[in-house]
């Protein structure tokens, strides 16, 4: 793999990515690079296709950035490039929240005067996870019939 900065300019999407991004979703993008920085390179080929990362230079148009942080994968092959963009953006979301530590995680952040929209997250009422162990709180909203 090869570090470099690069002009978006030159960055172009690979043809085959099936995961899309919306206007709303790359403003989000933008907000999280300005709070806090550009932390994850796009990832490339060594035609200056995007493999991972479309979103990335899209966000930084929109902070009119002239060059963002790239890995050029140069080792993979043009299937393995196209079963590695899908797998990128598919394993993410196989995994599961714990709610309970994302419900700690959003209430300490907001008591810390964190703006929580930064990371992705809003505040609606269903995320506050009771105090209660999950046990119990599974006991009552299962209770067993006598």
């Amino acid at each position: 793999m090869q570090f470099e900065y690069m002009p978006v300019r030159m960055l172009r999407a690979h043809p085959r990515n099936a995961k899309k991004h919306s206007r709303k979703q790359i403003q989000k993008i933008a907000q999280s690079i300005q709070k806090f920085g550009f932390n994850s390179p796009v990832l490339i080929n060594d035609e200056n296709q995007i493999i991972a990362g479309h979103g990335r230079p899209e966000a930084a148009k929109l902070l009119e950035m002239e060059t963002v942080p790239t890995f050029k994968l140069s080792h993979l092959s043009e299937a393995e490039t196209r079963a590695y963009i899908l797998a990128d953006n598919k394993l993410g979301e196989l995994g599961d929240w714990d709610h309970e530590q994302l419900a700690i995680e959003l209430k300490e952040l907001i008591e810390l005067d964190v703006d929580i929209a930064v990371t992705g997250s809003r505040q609606p009422r269903s995320i506050w996870v009771s105090k209660r162990p999950a046990a119990q709180r599974a006991k009552k909203a299962n209770p067993k019939r006598h």
